[in-house]
């Protein structure tokens, strides 16, 4: 019985966000328009999820159904319980990922970040910018902003267009080096 959850789990959680994926369009990182910019995660880092998350999949049940056929002497629910669990925590961080987005407006932005309500912050109301430590592995530099009202600052991911978004809020004075 657990068997047959699992295997429906990592059939269906694969097959979830394939749909979720192709029905979000072709997925632009940068969006400009006549009012406003939209800068989203890279659509082929996405995607990259989306094919881990299919191949895990196809992986694990190809696995757990070896080890029932007895060619590999492993408990066949223990190892499809893994790759379930893989999947799982794959899909939700492609699903954080694909909601993190800053839209830039002429006088303030709108941050959605990975879990959490949408937070509108004026350019007015920054108190100060610093530059979060580069990812070594990644050689991006993120943002923090502060702002009036939070003591919680909000996070510009470096592997967004920084530079970009940083000229539209043009609040360098509150920049630090």
């Amino acid at each position: 019985m657990l068997h047959n959850i699992l295997a429906a789990v990592t059939t269906m959680v694969p097959l979830l966000a394939l749909f979720m994926q192709f029905s979000m369009g072709t997925g632009m990182s940068e969006r400009h328009h006549r009012h406003h910019d939209t800068y989203l995660v890279s659509i082929a880092l996405t995607r990259a999820l989306l094919l881990v998350i299919v191949f895990m999949s196809l992986l694990g049940l190809l696995l757990s159904w070896l080890c029932e056929l007895g060619v590999y002497s492993a408990n066949p629910v223990v190892v499809l319980a893994f790759f379930c669990t893989f999947v799982l925590v794959t899909f939700l961080l492609w699903a954080a990922m694909c909601r993190y987005r800053v839209i830039t407006y002429e006088d303030y932005m709108t941050i959605t970040p990975f879990v959490g309500p949408e937070r509108t912050i004026r350019y007015e109301n920054i108190l100060r910018m610093e530059w979060a430590r580069p990812s070594n592995a990644a050689g991006y530099q993120s943002v923090r902003v502060f702002y009036v009202g939070e003591k919680k600052p909000v996070t510009i991911l470096g592997t967004l267009d920084v530079e970009q978004i940083l000229m539209r809020i043009n609040r360098f004075e509150v920049l630090e080096n």
